[in-house]
Parts: C-alpha cells; sequence; structure tokens
C-alpha cells in the first residue's frame, strides 16, 4: 500500500509534534443542521503525527494538484482510496483496484501515530457506521492512539454508492450514529466529531453534482478544514489565517461554530480546473484526466439524450420525489414525465424538457 506523508509547516513555524489533548466533552451537534457547539480545547502538547484515512470524498487531497499543501501544522499521512468502506469488503474504485477497508488500512499503519481522522463512511450504511465506530476505535487504542476524529457525511446530496448502498439517507441516519457514539472517551481514547457535513453546506460549489466529490476549490477548502480541526482540538493556533493578510487566531476556534472560511482562493493558489491526477491500476500509473462527475450542467435535456448529465438529472428527481428509476442516464419518457410533474409544481412551463430555467430551479449550475 502506497501512503503520501506531508510534512507541512504552520504559518506558526510548528512542523511535527507530540501528545494529546483532553478536551471536554463536546455537546451533541445537529448534524443535519450543522450546528455545532464543543467544549474548549485545553493548551497542550499536540500530536507529533496523524494519519487521514478516507474514501474517494477525500481523495481529491491526492487528485487535486496541490491541495494537501493546504493541510498544515502537523506531520500528516494520507490514505485515501476511491470505494473504500469501513469494515465490510470495499467497492472497486475509480482507479481500477479494490482497496483496503479503513479498518485494515489502520492495522496496516501500525503504531507510529497518535491521531486518525476518519473522512470515510459513503460506501456504507448507518447500521454498518454502528458497528464501525467501536471496531475501529478499538483498534486505534491498540495501536497506541490517543485520539480519533470522525468526520460527518454531507448528507443533502444526489450521490449513490455502487451496488446503493449508500444514499442520502443513508448518510444523515449515519450522522446521527456519530452524534450519539462519538464525543467522549472510548477504549481509552478521546473521540471527536468534526461536523465537515455541516461546515460545507452552504458551498455547494466546492462540489460536483453529486454533492460528495470536490471540485479544486472543495478539496483545498476540505484540507484547510482538517488542519483548522487539528489546530482546535490541540489548543494551539490556526496554521492559517481567516483572511489574507491578517494573524492566525491563537488558540485556533471551531471551525463548526465559526463557519466556513469565506475566500479559501485567497488563502492558497486554488486553480479551478476540472482536471484530476490519478494513479492506475496496481502499478499506481499515473494518469491526468477530466473529472467524469458532472460539474455543471452545459446543456438543455430532452427525449433522446444520452449522457451522464442525464442520470444527474435523474437522481436529482428522483431524490426530491419524482422518482425515475433506475436512472439509465437515458432520456426516455419516464424521465420527461418527471420533469413535467416538476415544471408544474413549480410554476414552470410543462414542457417535459429540462431547459434553463428548469435545471436551475432543479439546484444545478448550468454553463449554458
Amino acid at each position: 500500500m502506497r501512503t503520501f506523508r506531508w510534512a507541512l509547516a504552520a504559518l506558526t513555524g510548528i512542523v511535527a509534534f507530540g501528545g494529546v489533548v483532553a478536551a471536554s466533552d463536546p455537546e451533541v451537534m445537529d448534524v443535519d443542521q450543522g450546528a455545532t457547539s464543543s467544549g474548549l480545547a485545553v493548551r497542550s502538547v499536540v500530536p507529533e503525527s496523524v494519519l487521514v484515512i478516507g474514501d474517494s470524498s477525500a481523495a481529491s487531497l491526492r487528485w487535486v494538484p496541490g491541495a494537501a499543501t493546504a493541510l498544515r501544522g502537523a506531520t500528516i499521512e494520507l490514505d485515501l482510496e476511491s470505494c473504500r468502506r469501513l469494515v465490510e469488503r470495499s467497492c472497486r474504485g475509480r482507479e481500477g483496484r479494490v482497496p483496503s477497508t479503513a479498518l485494515e488500512a489502520l492495522s496496516a499503519h501500525g503504531d507510529v501515530h497518535t491521531t486518525l481522522v476518519m473522512a470515510t463512511g459513503y460506501n456504507d450504511t448507518a447500521i454498518a457506521h454502528d458497528g464501525a465506530v467501536s471496531m475501529i476505535t478499538q483498534e486505534a487504542a491498540r495501536l497506541g492512539y490517543e485520539r480519533v476524529i470522525w468526520l460527518t457525511l454531507r448528507s443533502d446530496v444526489d450521490y449513490v454508492s455502487p451496488s446503493e448502498t449508500g444514499n442520502h439517507r443513508e448518510f444523515a441516519a449515519a450522522n446521527r450514529v456519530l452524534a450519539r457514539r462519538i464525543g467522549s472517551d472510548m477504549f481509552g481514547v478521546e473521540t471527536v466529531l468534526a461536523n465537515w457535513g455541516g461546515y460545507s453546506a452552504d458551498h455547494p460549489e466546492w462540489f460536483t453534482a453529486d454533492g460528495v466529490h470536490h471540485r479544486s476549490r472543495g478539496a483545498w477548502a476540505f484540507a484547510d478544514y482538517v488542519s483548522r480541526v487539528l489546530a482546535h482540538a490541540d489548543g494551539r493556533a490556526c496554521p492559517t489565517p481567516d483572511e489574507a493578510f491578517t494573524i492566525p487566531d491563537d488558540p485556533c476556534p471551531d471551525p463548526d461554530a465559526t463557519g466556513a472560511i469565506a475566500d479559501i482562493a485567497g488563502l492558497y493558489p486554488v486553480v479551478d480546473s476540472d482536471i484530476l491526477c490519478y494513479e492506475i491500476g496496481p502499478t499506481r500509473a499515473a494518469v491526468c484526466a477530466r473529472d467524469t462527475h458532472v460539474i455543471a450542467m452545459g446543456r438543455e435535456l430532452g427525449s433522446g439524450d444520452v449522457g451522464d448529465d442525464v442520470e444527474a438529472l435523474q437522481v436529482r428527481l428522483s431524490r426530491i420525489g419524482y422518482p425515475v428509476s433506475p436512472a439509465t442516464g437515458n432520456y426516455l419518457e419516464l424521465t420527461a414525465a418527471a420533469v413535467t410533474a416538476f415544471q408544474l409544481a413549480n410554476g414552470l412551463e410543462p414542457s417535459g424538457r429540462a431547459d434553463r430555467a428548469t435545471l436551475v430551479a432543479l439546484g444545478f449550475e448550468v454553463s449554458f
């Protein structure tokens, strides 16, 4: 297994650190609304090494050139794989391999880290989360970890995982499981809930049309968020200021309480591009290609059209109560009927075609 280790110096000059803070127990956050209130972190010696285990949502830190450089203030190792599951056998990902599970990956890294960040779960059911929390935290305790940070999932999304094990309903239920289980010591390990789902809720421009996978700007925002979560948990200064040419807060406030950074591109050299750089197959051959997820709707859609954009339309319609099942990517009679029903319910001309006004009303970004 190949992973990436980033020794990234914070703006405050911290590069690597050791130890762990015993933070007060956080109140349970409302993961559906994004509201959170946590206890104040206590300043202490901070963890010397962090492991981030993630699926394709977090793999943007590998795929978007430069995005991982926004991980600052710690020595951070990334183990990010498409189609990763928590405990059950993973599915085949877009890079052409079946990755280890999160539990297997944790075990494989051994006892070299002290903080674990769990940024995976979109390929699992809520029931799987319930069991995985205990199994992964127990394994982390065996390996000597002192803190496990779990990130919530985005739930107001269209994404459906391979074999349809994960969808917006499962993601919301999984967040409720995490809110119930995370936030106190477990097996002698401090557990922390970080509400990425709530933090990113008002920034659809960070994501592709499925609402889960990051666009370039979202990858940088995600890395910045993880850095701030770690700094807040440690009670140290933020590794980056909130705005350009200002001083970082010290101690770093809880990013879930302060809200998302308004201008990520003002802090980092973000390049808005749909080019992702993958590592294909078991040899991990480097291939940079256009992201095949729908970034924005580039055309009006109607009967006879075929493509990923049609499938994205079908998934969106089904999720909001106008079922088109299965989502085939073919614009046929059932899709036209669902579009017409949506148009009638929203005061639009009932043409059965997904024109610009209809796509905008459905919440899509359009580029025509």
